[in-house]
């Protein structure tokens, strides 16, 4: 009675807030934000995870894909970085929402009902933030991700096998290339955490795949013998 009682006048001074648009009555994260989630669905690029068209049912690695090679085994992503989902992980990553990152990680997992072969990793690897830039945000949005990934898939997450060697300047506005740049040698992994095992690489948002790409290297030169890539969305600007 009495826990109730608190709880009903807590909520009566500080009304619960959608974290995301803000609307009163829903905490964290309102229902007409999580309907308007941009989700990816099938078809995709069986590597990259690309959105194609087609039906459904339509098994395809896209052209780019087939021309390159990568240390990425496999990507794929709970939505596409737009509207209503661009916004919960810009309240996360900007506005210290940190609360969003549990109903947005438990998405994440949930991508495991639609693509199974995601998530036969042995271990959790968040990609990390230079020393410097973690002190400044005081959070790693993508630690914060896999941490509820982890928990949810029942596997360990491996937080300081993979680090980075360098602060690299923002991704921001780079092409493609330039980014791979800016990337490339950044970050290092720990050959007796790793050799042997299936990564899963978890992170916000992917753009052009630059830095996962790093990452999915440095753990395979320490030995891992698979990565696959989960984020919660894929940017529009490729």
């Amino acid at each position: 009675m009495k826990g109730g009682f608190l709880e009903g006048l807590l909520n009566l001074l500080f009304p619960p807030r959608c974290q995301v648009c803000g609307d009163f009555g829903d905490f964290p994260l309102c229902p007409t934000c999580l309907v308007g989630f941009p989700t990816i669905h099938p078809p995709v690029c069986q590597r990259c995870g690309k959105p194609l068209r087609g039906p459904s049912s339509l098994v395809f690695t896209c052209i780019p894909c087939r021309k390159s090679k990568s240390a990425v085994d496999l990507i794929r992503a709970y939505g596409m970085y737009d509207g209503s989902l661009r916004e919960a992980i810009h309240a996360l990553k900007f506005r210290r929402k940190k609360v969003l990152a549990r109903p947005l990680g438990n998405l994440m997992a949930g991508v495991s009902t639609m693509w199974p072969s995601v998530f036969d990793a042995q271990a959790v690897v968040p990609v990390p933030l230079h020393p410097r830039r973690l002190r400044e945000r005081g959070f790693n949005q993508a630690h914060l991700l896999a941490e509820v990934v982890a928990a949810c898939l029942g596997i360990p997450l491996l937080s300081s096998v993979l680090w980075r060697t360098r602060a690299t300047p923002a991704q921001t506005g780079l092409v493609r290339e330039a980014r791979l740049v800016n990337v490339q040698g950044a970050f290092a992994s720990d050959p007796e955490m790793v050799e042997g095992s299936s990564i899963l690489l978890v992170d916000d948002v992917l753009t052009t795949g630059a830095t996962v790409e790093a990452c999915a290297s440095a753990l395979k030169s320490a030995g891992a013998k698979k990565v696959t890539v989960l984020v919660l969305a894929r940017s529009l600007l490729e």
